[in-house]
């Protein structure tokens, strides 16, 4: 295993990090102060920071050069993911997914009409427009997504083949990320119903076909610089040629491989929060005077700063092995990936709760920022399913 970086990986992260640091930061403070989440996402601030992500290029790093992406690996983007989600979680989340759908068309054997139509415009995007999104969980369906082998198990969200189109009706869940926002959707359907979840199809279907609408914005804890939001479909003609996926035997191992880059970036992107978290506590230690001397020089804040220290590198190399992993050993390791972003997930709120410590009662105040690290550092235990039903369904391959 190498992690040593070319000039061109080290060019790319350091564009990140002074992205994240001068673009995302400051608007991600200001995003999380909105009441309003649909107001937040409506903003030029919100927009601004796409637009700009997109001038750059973050949204096409994985898509291939041949269709106008930069052609780069999973590892690569995983670099990238840390420094933007240093800046601010919530809108790396958002930059992050935004790909998510032209990407699985380009990897995954999107046919020509496709590549034309949604890949290489998305590449050529420079105004943040093209927004991509997935939605597999619904309001009754989240963990019996992997369940398989039980044909009462399936999505409610159907399909039924009429002529060159499928006709599709349901809904998704409101932890469609990008959902309120996206032009272009990656979803889950069943076209099988007798089945179970091996009956299941994955679509493209773009924003402004009718009969697709969407809900309002989630009010949530955290990430709230990541918009989400629920997803209707109401006799939706969809071409025949927008099917990425069939109904297959192997529908949990495609399921397992989204999973599997998805829960790496989650756990990347946790990583950076306790960065972010432990680095402002540090800086806080070394100016708040106490004893006649700064905090920092008293052995119980040396010893939460090193554990900080220590257990975000520790969280950070496995992620980093795992992501090599994924980016030369298709289709990847869930059970690498489960274990690296189940225990990042899983110590990033004592963390961040220890770096709040620090600060005492300027912790749990708003102006000092660091509360929202540990908000933030909450939901990603629960973001692309939960550590526990994520580990359970990695168990099972041991």
């Amino acid at each position: 295993m190498d992690l040593r970086l070319s000039d061109e990986q080290k060019h790319l992260v350091d564009t990140a990090h002074a992205f994240a640091k001068d673009v995302i930061r400051p608007a991600e403070i200001e995003l999380d102060k909105i009441t309003d989440p649909d107001v937040a996402f409506e903003s030029e601030t919100f927009k601004s920071v796409m637009r700009q992500a997109y001038e750059i290029g973050f949204h096409k790093i994985i898509i291939p050069e041949a269709y106008g992406g930069l052609g780069l690996d999973m590892f690569t983007m995983y670099l990238v993911v840390e420094e933007l989600a240093w800046g601010g979680p919530g809108l790396a989340s958002s930059i992050l997914v935004a790909p998510v759908s032209y990407e699985f068309a380009a990897l995954f054997g999107g046919n020509k009409t496709i590549i034309n139509r949604f890949v290489r415009p998305f590449c050529e995007d420079t105004k943040g427009e093209l927004i991509g999104a997935w939605g597999v969980t619904e309001p009754d369906c989240g963990s019996d997504c992997f369940v398989m082998g039980d044909p009462e198990i399936q999505l409610s969200a159907k399909g039924v083949l009429d002529g060159d189109h499928y006709i599709i009706n349901g809904q998704k869940a409101a932890w469609v990320s990008n959902g309120g926002i996206a032009s272009l959707y990656m979803v889950h359907i069943n076209l099988e119903h007798d089945k179970g979840m091996e009956g299941t199809a994955i679509f493209l279907i773009p924003a402004d076909l009718p009969g697709v609408s969407k809900g309002k914005a989630l009010d949530k804890l955290g990430l709230r610089a990541l918009n989400q939001a629920e997803v209707y479909f109401d006799d939706v003609r969809v071409p025949k040629e927008y099917l990425l996926a069939e109904p297959s035997p192997n529908y949990q191992n495609l399921c397992e491989t989204i999973v599997t880059m998805g829960n790496t970036s989650v756990g990347i992107i946790a990583v950076a929060v306790m960065q972010a978290a432990y680095e402002k506590a540090l800086a806080y230690s070394k100016e708040r005077i106490q004893g006649k001397v700064p905090i920092f020089e008293h052995q119980i804040i040396q010893m939460k700063l090193m554990e900080a220290f220590y257990t975000i590198d520790a969280a950070r190399s496995h992620l980093l092995n795992v992501g090599w992993w994924n980016a030369n050993t298709f289709p990847g390791d869930i059970c690498r990936a489960a274990g690296a972003r189940t225990f990042a997930c899983n110590v990033a709120p004592r963390i961040t709760s220890e770096m709040i410590q620090i600060l005492g009662g300027n912790g749990i105040s708003k102006e000092y920022e660091i509360e929202r690290y540990y908000r933030d550092a909450k939901l990603l235990q629960i973001m692309d399913g939960t550590v526990e039903v994520l580990c359970m369904n990695a168990a099972s391959r041991l």
